[in-house]
């Protein structure tokens, strides 16, 4: 395993983020790997857009007049802000239920405006500043269109889970055993695959209508309401919403809880996964824009307004720059990086990584 991502402080290196990188097509194909070890990893949040093929394909999105603005959020780990809660709302509103119905318990919102008024007004966040609760909402949708019981929709034994992992077994066609279950933070099944059947499922909705799946209509109908909404996915100055909006739409990103990033490339049907072993989210985002930049996806101006993504500064108390977030890897060569330790000497100098 190696480092991935490196924290400098006055150019000096004072912590290393190591990972794994898995690149795929839609069929499979490795096109890059940064370890030939296939671990396995719990897709976490990085899954809805997955976890929503279900519901794309099901028929419940004509039945309850679903637009694409509401499918995004669905797909989302949402930041919390009004329009979120609204989109969530919606949907709640269109299948008869409300937000006493949602499962994903309470959370507090990661848009800061957001949980500063909440605190002013000594209020406590509804489910719907969840995250996750536009997950929630499309699996009571699913409920309600099959005539399944809402009170249990979480756990595994129930039908929408059991549809979730079928569609998810039929898009890798593997056999359902072969996916690993366990409890996400909202309350639902999350699964682990290896990474590269990760980095596949994300090909295969880069892929959409031009796969050769079964799904590749409900896999277009996604990738095409992510590019349009980039705001649903996250939110407003959030690392998925500037990627996808910065790009314009030229990459999907999908961030999962422990350090995971999942990656949809449409023009190059190219799906992507990283995972950084310790689980820090701060390495994720120079990860990603260095990794869509060597593959032609980020370039000029687009990469340099991704430029506070690509390369965190480091600051002080006072807001002053004392050092950077770094990637160290490079595709074209596996020994770039790899030898580095705390201590050692690294400047970036006009956009460009320097070792001493």
């Amino acid at each position: 395993m190696q480092p991935l991502v490196v924290l400098t402080r006055s150019h000096i290196i004072e912590s290393i983020h190591k990972g794994y990188i898995s690149v795929v097509d839609f069929k499979g194909e490795q096109i890059y790997s940064t370890d030939k070890k296939d671990v396995k990893i719990y897709m976490r949040s990085s899954a809805k857009p997955i976890q929503a093929v279900a519901f794309a394909s099901s028929g419940a999105m004509d039945a309850f007049h679903i637009t694409p603005h509401e499918l995004a959020i669905i797909c989302s780990s949402h930041s919390g802000e009004s329009f979120h809660r609204n989109a969530v709302n919606s949907i709640l509103k269109k299948i008869g239920l409300s937000e006493k119905h949602l499962l994903c318990g309470v959370a507090n919102p990661y848009n800061k405006n957001m949980l500063n008024n909440l605190i002013k007004k000594g209020q406590r966040p509804s489910p719907l500043f969840n995250c996750c609760s536009g997950k929630h909402a499309a699996m009571l949708a699913l409920c309600k269109f099959f005539g399944y019981s809402i009170e249990d929709y979480t756990e595994l034994e129930h039908p929408v889970q059991q549809l979730i992992l079928k569609t998810i077994s039929e898009l890798l066609n593997i056999p359902q055993s072969d996916i690993t279950v366990g409890v996400d933070g909202c309350g639902v099944p999350t699964i682990a695959l290896p990474i590269s059947q990760i980095a596949q499922l994300y090909a295969l909705l880069a892929a959409g209508k031009n796969g050769d799946n079964k799904y590749r209509d409900a896999l277009e109908k996604i990738a095409n309401a992510m590019k349009a909404n980039p705001l649903m996915i996250n939110g407003d100055k959030e690392f998925c919403s500037d990627l996808i909006a910065g790009s314009n739409g030229r990459a999907l990103g999908k961030v999962g809880a422990e350090g995971v990033y999942c990656i949809a490339v449409p023009e190059k049907q190219l799906g992507i996964c990283i995972k950084i072993s310790d689980g820090n989210e701060r390495a994720v985002y120079p990860v990603a824009t260095h990794l869509l930049s060597q593959l032609g996806i980020l370039y000029g101006s687009t990469l340099e307004n991704l430029n506070k993504w690509a390369f965190p500064p480091i600051k002080n108390h006072k807001g002053n720059l004392v050092g950077h977030t770094l990637p160290v890897f490079d595709m074209q060569d596996s020994t770039f990086g790899a030898s580095l330790q705390i201590g050692d000497t690294l400047d970036l100098k006009e956009g460009k990584i320097c070792f001493h």
